[in-house]
């Protein structure tokens, strides 16, 4: 049998979320691999677990290849997990569970708590298709253009928002989707947890009310609806898909989702989406070698 590595959801808030499972798991792994030391040690001690801990977040992510390849030629099982939620998704790990494929550990994906289902499932809007769309970006100027490549998005589109600037957000998503129905999901599966349910200009009324002020502290999950006109009312330009392009690019997304990414939203051949993102890519690498 040969050594697994066990990718482990965490609770997003309530620690009773942990499956008898995601224990087990825990339980038989040699080394837990995990985003923030500190706040898995208090899950472990929850849990009442003794396991060696190793940090492994975005700017260590690489150095820990060498543990793991180490970990199979001794044959022990390692786990990993994040500070809360499922790895992978806006989490570290996707260059370990590569990598762990590559020299041929047993993955072992263990179902648990998301933001981004909670969310969707808890706003009441149409969850029988949907995307994820990651975090929203900080600037105005990104946050308009990543609206603006999904206008005509059909499905339920889901964003985390960091825990800062979300009236400003709000206002400028309200811009570019107008009065389309959304849900803000705030402190979810923890005491105060909320969804507030409305368009999104009725949203930030609502959150920009002075006795409103404290629902603004915390992490929050937005959902909003898709397109339900039947036709896009405009074509975006060419200007636009290479903006869109090149923030992809800037935020280290491979050529091979952009290109996906490309084809879905504007309705361009896949290969044309493929070729375009190379040549932008070339030519950002020219610039920066003048």
């Amino acid at each position: 049998m040969s050594a697994r590595l066990f990718i482990i959801s965490t609770p997003i808030g309530n620690l009773k979320d942990i499956s008898a499972r995601a224990k087990e798991a825990l339980a038989s792994a040699n080394v837990v691999l995990a985003e923030d030391t500190r706040v898995s040690l208090k899950l472990l001690n929850h849990l009442d677990l003794k396991k060696k801990l190793i940090s492994c977040h975005k700017f260590n992510e690489k150095s820990r290849l060498e543990l793991l390849a180490t970990l199979f030629e001794e044959n022990q099982d390692a786990a990993l997990i994040s500070d809360a939620g499922t790895p992978c998704l806006c989490d570290p790990g996707q260059l370990v569970i590569q990598t762990a494929i590559e020299l041929g550990f047993e993955i072992v994906p263990i179902p648990g708590p998301t933001a981004i289902i909670q969310a969707l499932i808890g706003s009441g809007l149409d969850s029988s298709r949907f995307s994820f769309e990651g975090f929203l970006p900080d600037k105005k100027k990104d946050i308009k253009l990543l609206a603006q490549s999904l206008v005509h998005e059909k499905r339920t589109m889901v964003f985390f928002v960091p825990p800062h600037g979300l009236l400003e957000k709000l206002f400028t998503l309200a811009e570019i989707f107008k009065d389309r129905p959304a849900c803000v999901a705030r402190e979810l599966t923890k005491m105060h947890e909320e969804f507030i349910r409305a368009s999104l200009p009725e949203i930030h009324h609502f959150l920009n009310r002075e006795e409103n002020q404290a629902k603004l502290k915390g992490e929050f999950t937005l959902v909003i609806e898709g397109n339900k006109e039947s036709e896009p009312e405009e074509e975006i330009d060419h200007e636009q898909l290479r903006q869109y392009i090149q923030m992809a690019l800037a935020n280290e997304q491979s050529v091979k989702d952009i290109a996906a990414s490309c084809q879905a939203r504007f309705g361009m051949r896949k290969s044309e989406a493929y070729k375009l993102t190379l040549e932008i890519m070339q030519d950002s690498l020219g610039e920066n070698n003048l």
